[in-house]
């Protein structure tokens, strides 16, 4: 052991097995891999005497987090029970160039509830992974407020669940923190579930996260580009009366707070997808209010693509989006000012039933003629004068360029195009 340099274990870990590795002299480790099968976690005591290490991928597995050898570390991967956000703030602030930060399935119940306090900001550089899944909201807390991160290019951060949005969170940083990640995109999608009411920023075509995997190696892992944003479903049988508006207005201020501020400036694509993934759902109210539906139709101004999934009611969508609308303010009430619900919108995909398909054509006729040429301010313009507005006019339409309608498992069988109009496929 006096030689090891790497030391990887996959399997379960016995009591013998724990035992002959209690303070084994490893001076020269630089690698700790460990996936611990077994079921429950295993206490491993690691010699303090020795190098720093520089990876360590743990499952199932912990440790003494105190240990003076946890730092300078390039890569933290922690799947299972780990540090609090206090000893977690140490081991970063002493490993500035970390690179990949993993962290997933915490189980730590003292931390949960628990306001973090602030102990300085984590200046890390090198940092480019940064994938959270199920940890404490302390550790979650101090991830987003302390983290400085310049150079991130992956950001996950799946189940955001509600104790997050509590008074003076910091659930606005995550839009500092995906910026970076953003830029390396080329096409970004905002998924609402009308069934769950959770709302999804991804640049992935699809809500569901990519799943923690401790043995993806950390150059693939590296290599990642992106982002994964996912609040907890708000609609449960638990969640009544004054609890499902409370959980509303929290999706709301996510929107407001996250999927605004990082679609304001962006330059890629980006389509917004609105579905309803269990049609027969209980727990789902029978009306569900549509303030989180208009927030995200009236606060993503930079979507150029619109899909309605298959048991969506469409026409919740439609007329709305032919009109100008008056823009909701940050508390829900409604504004003085008029303006169209994503105005840059050029295509648009809507899946319908048959019992609803007549009263879904008929709308989208009137939306081509409503938003069949540019508008800005209200006044139809040619093309080439709208762009001679200059900086001035916020986000002027662009013309409808293409429609698809598809039956309820979502198979095209009528198309829309400026140039030719409707055709069967």
């Amino acid at each position: 052991s006096q030689r090891w340099r790497s030391l990887v274990f996959a399997g379960r870990i016995t009591n013998e097995l724990q035992a002959r590795l209690i303070d084994v002299p490893t001076p020269r480790l630089a690698d700790l891999n460990i996936d611990n099968s077994s079921g429950g976690y295993r206490e491993l005591s690691l010699t303090r005497v020795g190098a720093p290490l520089r990876e360590i991928t743990l499952s199932g597995v912990v440790l003494d987090w105190g240990n003076p050898r946890l730092r300078c570390l390039r890569s933290l991967r922690l799947h299972g029970r780990g540090p609090t956000a206090g000893e977690l703030h140490a081991i970063l602030s002493s490993s500035p160039g970390l690179e990949i930060l993993d962290l997933s399935r915490w189980e730590n119940p003292w931390e949960y509830g628990r306001p973090y306090r602030d102990q300085g900001l984590l200046f890390l550089p090198s940092l480019t992974t940064l994938a959270v899944e199920s940890v404490s909201l302390s550790v979650l807390w101090m991830l987003t407020s302390c983290i400085q991160a310049p150079n991130l290019r992956y950001v996950k951060v799946p189940a955001i669940g509600q104790l997050s949005f509590r008074d003076g969170d910091p659930i606005g940083e995550l839009a500092r923190l995906c910026r970076g990640p953003l830029s390396t995109v080329s096409r970004l999608f905002v998924i609402y579930d009308q069934a769950g009411g959770s709302c999804t920023l991804t640049h992935r075509d699809t809500e569901y996260p990519p799943s923690p995997n401790t043995r993806e190696s950390p150059l693939k892992l590296a290599k990642r580009r992106g982002v994964f944003l996912q609040t907890f479903p708000i609609y449960f049988p638990v969640l009544e009366g004054d609890r499902v508006r409370s959980s509303e207005k929290n999706i709301r201020r996510f929107i407001q707070e996250v999927v605004q501020p990082l679609l304001r400036d962006l330059s890629v694509e980006v389509q917004l997808d609105l579905h309803h993934r269990w049609p027969l759902a209980t727990d789902t109210p029978s009306n569900p209010p549509k303030s989180v539906v208009t927030d995200l139709l009236m606060n993503a101004p930079v979507v150029t693509h619109l899909k309605v999934r298959s048991y969506f009611d469409a026409m919740e969508v439609l007329p709305f989006i032919s009109a100008r609308q008056f823009v909701p303010t940050m508390d829900g009430e409604i504004g003085q000012d008029l303006c169209w619900p994503i105005p840059l919108m050029e295509t648009l995909t809507v899946a319908c039933h048959p019992v609803n398909q007549a009263k879904i054509l008929e709308s989208l006729e009137g939306l081509i003629t409503n938003r069949g040429s540019r508008i800005h301010h209200g006044a139809a313009v040619a093309p080439g004068q709208a762009d001679e507005l200059g900086e001035d006019a916020s986000h002027p339409s662009r013309l409808m360029k293409h429609i698809v309608v598809q039956d309820r498992y979502e198979r095209p069988f009528k198309l829309w195009d400026s140039e030719q109009g409707w055709r069967s496929c």
